[in-house]
């Protein structure tokens, strides 16, 4: 597994020797939301998901493929270490259970910086799109007409969302405690996985510089600013809209 292919993948100027900072981080989270999609194919595929890193590095680095938090983050939390990065996989509780289900916990990554803990969450949708100190209750971030802010009662953690300056509502609820690959190298071997994989809506979603372009089952939607344009498409040709809009190779 290459590194510097990981940067090409997310379009990161691979010459360039990068330190474990907050700015790097910064980066590199931007870059992966704006070129690697949360996308749940595999499900509709009939695939079963893999968390063993070289599984997952083939899938989204040598095939241009998405993936869903488990595989994103594995690849993320590899780079980051690899760059001198402390840091460590989390679980969130997410309130809209939609796109993974109430027997899924979401994974996400704690980043340690300068004795400082930031959230890091490259493979949720739509989502705040920058390191977040967990700590820090008054800093607000913005994307996508929405707001992020991070609320602190004891232990535990709560990401809020406003969409549009509307009231605060939970995106999801998590605490500092370290999760290791072995918390969820199975999460999909038991026989809530088939009926649950065949029950889940058709997703693959990839942020723009100022939008998104979303394709859930037979709609496509692309927001550019307050624009937005959406419009069916037929099953088959679901491949054709995967190449055109996500540079994604693969017949479904």
């Amino acid at each position: 597994m290459e590194i510097k292919k990981i940067f090409e993948r997310i379009n990161v100027d691979s010459s360039k020797n990068y330190k474990p900072t907050l700015e790097t981080l910064q980066l590199l989270q931007k870059q992966y939301i704006l070129n690697v999609p949360y996308e749940n194919l595999d499900f509709a595929l009939a695939r079963k998901f893999s968390v063993k890193l070289s599984d997952v590095y083939e899938k989204i680095v040598n095939n241009s493929r998405g993936g869903i938090c488990y595989e994103s983050h594995t690849l993320f939390i590899y780079l980051l270490k690899s760059l001198g990065f402390s840091a460590h996989f989390i679980f969130a509780k997410v309130e809209d259970l939609t796109y993974i289900g109430k027997d899924y916990p979401h994974l996400i990554i704690l980043v340690k910086i300068d004795g400082i803990d930031y959230l890091v969450d490259v493979a949720n949708g739509q989502n705040v799109r920058e390191p977040m100190n967990v700590n820090d209750e008054n800093y607000i971030s913005e994307s996508e007409n929405n707001r992020y802010k991070i609320k602190v009662n004891k232990n535990e953690h709560t990401l809020l969302v406003s969409y549009k300056n509307r009231d605060w509502i939970p995106r999801y609820y998590f605490t500092k405690e370290e999760k290791t690959q072995d918390d969820f190298s199975d999460v999909f071997e038991s026989n809530k996985y088939s009926t649950f994989s065949t029950q889940v809506p058709l997703l693959v979603t990839l942020a723009k510089e100022n939008g998104r372009i979303t394709m859930q089952n037979e709609n496509i939607t692309i927001k550019e600013g307050d624009t937005r344009r959406s419009w069916d498409i037929e099953e088959e040709n679901r491949a054709e809209v995967l190449k055109e809009y996500f540079n994604m190779t693969i017949n479904i």
